[in-house]
């Protein structure tokens, strides 16, 4: 096709290898099928995806929905829909979940995690408590504003804010935009999770076969959709309903919970899988209550339903820890016995006694969408071994599948892997990690400006912080924190980002992460990237069933599918990071020999296998490459 055909590409020239994007996203809209597509950093893959998809679906009346993880990726589809938007008119919104666009502030104040936002929100609507929720019955106000939103693509931070200023909902709002946009940008979780996909389809307005579903970085999704699946509960939540049933007079819920509590905490510490379905019998036998486990949860279930109502109506948060024992003991037992699914408790000295359902298969998530919908397309940097993605998803033996190369030259991109060190287990020592700390100092120094640093746990980035990495550097050092706020860790990314304009600073991260995976680095943002370590899972109950799994599904496979590729994947994206527009230049440095041996490196992406060089372990030897590559862009403004 001529460049001049593709109505819906707004720049001026593609990319190396975008065109391609654009045919093989076209072409599999256009027979009805599946298309899996390895494409490396910086090829363009949002706007490519959009263009091919936009130019099929505006001939056969189909729209398209398009997920993703995080809500940076979803602003970027607006982003690109706003510049096709100039060119040729197309609608779009991106989304957020109902807890993000709540602007309630008596929801506000009084949750402070989604589920509860969700419930609070959910509650006061229904009572007519809730007066954006009501001021939706001004028909004139509300079409007015769908009117200017149709208009351009529009981002849910703008939705939001539109809305608020006219004191209606923006979750009631997005509803009624959903029927009449082009695109749809969205987290996974409205089309893979349960709980939430019925409901969402239904605001569709027509049916998901006439949709097309692209996924971005889908190879996050396995692991996602599992999780949708999945839930766990704490000891604390199981006190709290002993209190709570004291508090109003249900003795059943009492005996039950102490029961289920002298049981567990009857196990040995360790990890023990269960089946919940025996355990709930074990429980009321014990607690000398007669009646079937599945009536018995409803029932308590129901009964802490009221509790929440009877606490709305006096103002208070609708909570109730009966309800959510009984909501994850339902779960339980509706699960027992699948070998989809395990059931695991966990407990130690110093480890919280915790439940967990944990969902194997992705695809108890996923295969009704990918099953309905009228075509799929499935695309991230880190799909080089397309097979275990379309086996694991289930999709069909015919999905289409292709490798779109690297635009990035040899003399763009230097790839070295150091010997003499390793995170394995056994191996790591302060001596260890003073090496690291040594050897990252080198690149740092040789780094004309920003340098990521992704670890493959916290326990790795810990070591390195022992061992002294921030005395050893000579520029600031910015490190993610576990479990900080959205807002907290967005400022620090971006003062991070503007410190190459004062010569450069280093980022301490993880793989896997929100600053290893979804965020660009553009330009100078960050010139090198180390990746610390091989990010394989801790050794639990939870990987050895879902290796276990695998390998009853596809013999042979277990270990490379539930283990060895998911982890090589997130390194891959961590690797890529610095690698966006055409005229990026960068290093990357395993500090980890097992991604040199012969076994490892061929679960790499090609752009990274094929350049890969191996460094001694020899003081400066790793500083002298790396000055010498950059050496060759002095001249260049930017160094």
């Amino acid at each position: 096709m001529l460049k001049e055909s593709w109505r819906f590409f707004p720049y001026p020239s593609f990319k190396p290898n975008q065109e391609q994007l654009l045919s093989v996203v076209y072409k599999t809209i256009n027979s009805r099928s599946h298309a899996i597509i390895d494409g490396a950093s910086g090829l363009g893959k949002t706007v490519g995806s959009l263009a091919g998809a936009l130019q099929a679906t505006k001939e056969h009346g189909l729209s398209i929905l398009y997920a993703a993880r995080t809500y940076k990726e979803l602003d970027r589809v607006v982003e690109e829909l706003e510049a096709i938007n100039r060119k040729e008119q197309v609608s779009g919104l991106s989304i957020r979940g109902r807890s993000e666009m709540c602007v309630n502030e008596a929801v506000l104040r009084f949750s402070n995690d989604p589920r509860t936002v969700m419930e609070l929100c959910s509650d006061l609507t229904k009572s007519g408590k809730c007066e954006y929720s009501e001021n939706m019955e001004d028909v004139g106000m509300v079409r007015g504003l769908m009117d200017d939103l149709l208009r351009t693509p529009t981002s849910a931070s703008t939705l939001i804010s539109e809305s608020k200023r006219l004191k209606i909902c923006p979750y009631e709002m997005a509803k009624l935009l959903l029927p009449h946009v082009d695109v749809i940008a969205l987290n996974y979780a409205y089309l893979f999770s349960s709980n939430i996909r019925e409901n969402f389809i239904k605001k569709l307005g027509r049916p998901l076969s006439e949709h097309v579903l692209i996924l971005d970085e889908a190879h996050n999704l396995p692991e996602i959709a599992s999780e949708f699946e999945s839930d766990h509960l704490s000891i604390s939540t199981i006190n709290a309903s002993i209190e709570e049933s004291e508090k109003y007079g249900k003795p059943t819920v009492k005996r039950f919970s102490d029961s289920i509590l002298e049981i567990l905490i009857g196990m040995g510490e360790g990890e023990h899988i269960l089946d919940f379905k025996s355990i709930v019998k074990d429980t009321l036998r014990l607690a000398h209550i007669d009646e079937d486990p599945h009536y018995f949860l409803e029932d308590i279930h129901a009964f802490g339903e009221s509790i929440k109502m009877l606490q709305l109506s006096k103002g208070k948060v609708p909570r109730s820890y009966i309800h959510r024992l009984a909501e994850f003991f339902l779960r339980g037992v509706e699960t027992s016995g699948r070998s989809d699914f395990v059931h695991i408790l966990t407990k130690g000295e110093d480890i919280q006694l915790r439940l967990d359902i944990i969902a194997l298969d992705p695809r108890t998530s996923t295969s009704e969408v990918l099953n309905s919908v009228a075509a799929t397309i499935s695309m991230s940097g880190t799909l080089e071994d397309m097979e275990s993605y379309r086996a694991v998803m289930g999709l069909p033996e015919n999905t289409i599948k292709t490798t779109l190369p690297s635009p990035f030259t040899e003399e763009q991109v230097l790839v070295l892997s150091c010997k003499g060190v390793s995170t394995l287990y056994e191996k790591r020592s302060l001596d260890i990690y003073k090496k690291m700390v040594s050897k990252i100092s080198e690149v740092v120094r040789s780094t004309p400006g920003n340098t990521g640093i992704f670890c493959s746990s916290y326990e790795v980035m810990d070591g390195l912080l022992s061992a002294g990495l921030q005395t050893s550097i000579t520029k600031p050092l910015f490190v993610e924190k576990q479990r900080a706020r959205s807002l907290e860790q967005d400022r620090l990314l971006e003062e991070f980002k503007q410190m190459y304009k004062y010569g450069g600073a280093v980022l301490l991260g993880v793989m896997g992460g929100r600053f290893s995976e979804g965020e660009d680095y553009p330009g100078d943002e960050m010139n090198s990237v180390i990746i610390v370590g091989v990010p394989y899972p801790k050794p639990s109950a939870k990987v050895s069933a879902q290796i276990n799994y695998y390998e009853s599904l596809f013999p042979s496979k277990g270990m490379e599918y539930g283990y060895i590729i998911p982890a090589m994947r997130r390194a891959s994206q961590a690797a890529g990071r610095p690698f966006r527009n055409l005229d990026d230049r960068g290093v990357v440095v395993f500090l980890d020999y097992r991604f040199s041996t012969r076994y490892l490196k061929k679960f790499l992406p090609c752009w990274i296998s094929s350049r890969l060089k191996t460094v001694e372990d020899c003081d400066g030897v790793l500083e002298e490459v790396i000055q010498k590559f950059y050496s060759k862009y002095s001249n260049d403004r930017r160094y």
